[in-house]
């Protein structure tokens, strides 16, 4: 299970911390199971640090995979104090019951930061918010059953290793075995989710501007085009293209042209509604679909695209005095249930009229 958690998400954050962390907590309850039932220090504190190392790694690996990484100080913090901890209260002051109340006050700390980031930063994907949920509950149950475990500890009522600890024994183990049977396929499971999320975009999305791909633009526009047609709404193609982007490439280098194309896209994202459906069409061309906007809305919205792009790549240092245009045609659905191949080459053709007609304009397609 650790090896398929680091091997199967190479690219989801923070998987490989937790197949680090998992491993720490598999050497840490070996331990227990197979060393010898007597205590000693040098078993108590191999045990003690791979516990904590564990934690430290899970808890690492969940805020980076929440995209909310934690600083490389503040883990270091975090490990180094209760370790230092850990050696002083073993070996140089072996007090039982302060050990075992700091490591124990240390790993609530430590579990319910862990529970709070499973919570609060789950993506805004379904599958992926409900799995962290879950691993969110588990966890506090972890949590409930290490105060139980603290306070026993803290009032002198633990015996020692080896020997019938009774109830509380049971709640503690049975905390840590739901952590570790449960936990580790929740984990693994968000993991997998994150990594099919993130090819699922890969296959619908330009990787340079952020926009649909043509793929993904007509997986979006199926549902949009028939509500339109069943609804008798608006539906207006725009075919949006860069002008002399061949040249400013050639003058520029490709480097300046991919920023532009990055202005193109932003621009877009950032101007159209949420129902409306933007994609990078293919080299310096793009495409808009909105639904249910009347034509003059949709010139208007064509005309404040236009300007917001030149403004936004006048700020450019490296175009220095030159201008950087777009040129756009627009046209709306004839009839009801009218292909989108066909709304979209009238929009094509009127783009041409534009790029033929002097560029930097936005045409409406008319017979």
């Amino acid at each position: 299970m650790i090896a398929a958690i680091g091997k199967m998400s190479e690219s989801a954050l923070g998987a490989r911390m937790w197949a680090l962390g998992y491993s720490c907590l598999a050497v840490a309850y070996a331990i227990n199971v197979f060393v010898s039932s007597e205590w000693n220090p040098a078993r108590g504190f191999t045990y003690n640090t791979m516990l904590i190392a564990g934690h430290t790694w899970l808890l690492a690996g969940t805020w980076q995979f929440m995209n909310k990484p934690l600083p490389t100080r503040t883990i270091s913090l975090l490990f180094i104090s209760i370790f230092i901890s850990t050696v002083i209260f073993t070996f140089l002051i072996p007090i039982r019951d302060v050990r075992l109340v700091t490591i124990g006050i240390w790993l609530i700390i430590v579990r319910a930061s862990f529970a709070y980031c499973l919570w609060q930063y789950a993506n805004n994907n379904r599958y992926e918010r409900t799995i962290s949920r879950v691993a969110a509950s588990l966890v506090l149950v972890e949590v409930l059953a290490t105060l139980i475990y603290t306070t026993n500890g803290a009032l002198g009522e633990l015996p020692l290793i080896g020997k019938q600890s009774g109830t509380v024994a049971v709640i503690t183990w049975l905390g840590a075995l739901i952590g570790i049977m449960v936990g580790a396929p929740i984990l693994m499971l968000l993991s997998t989710s994150r990594f099919i999320a993130e090819l699922d975009k890969a296959a619908h999305h330009d990787p340079l501007t952020g926009l649909y791909n043509r793929r993904g633009f007509f997986y979006v526009i199926r549902p949009l085009l028939t509500i339109g047609a069943r609804q008798h709404n608006n539906i207006h193609v725009l075919m949006i293209d860069i002008d002399n982007f061949k040249q400013l490439n050639d003058t520029h280098g490709h480097s300046v042209g991919d920023h532009v194309l990055e202005i193109a896209g932003e621009t877009l994202a950032t101007t159209v509604r949420e129902s409306d459906a933007v994609a990078r069409w293919g080299g310096e061309e793009f495409c808009i679909l909105t639904y249910a906007m009347h034509t003059d809305n949709t010139i208007k919205l064509a005309e404040r695209i236009r300007t917001l792009f030149t403004e936004k790549c006048a700020l450019l240092p490296e175009l220095q005095n030159d201008v950087v245009t777009i040129s756009i045609g627009v046209s709306i659905n004839g009839r009801d249930g009218e292909s989108f191949d066909a709304i979209q080459s009238r929009a094509d053709k009127a783009l041409y009229t534009a790029k033929k007609t002097g560029r930097n304009k936005t045409i409406l397609y008319s017979e």
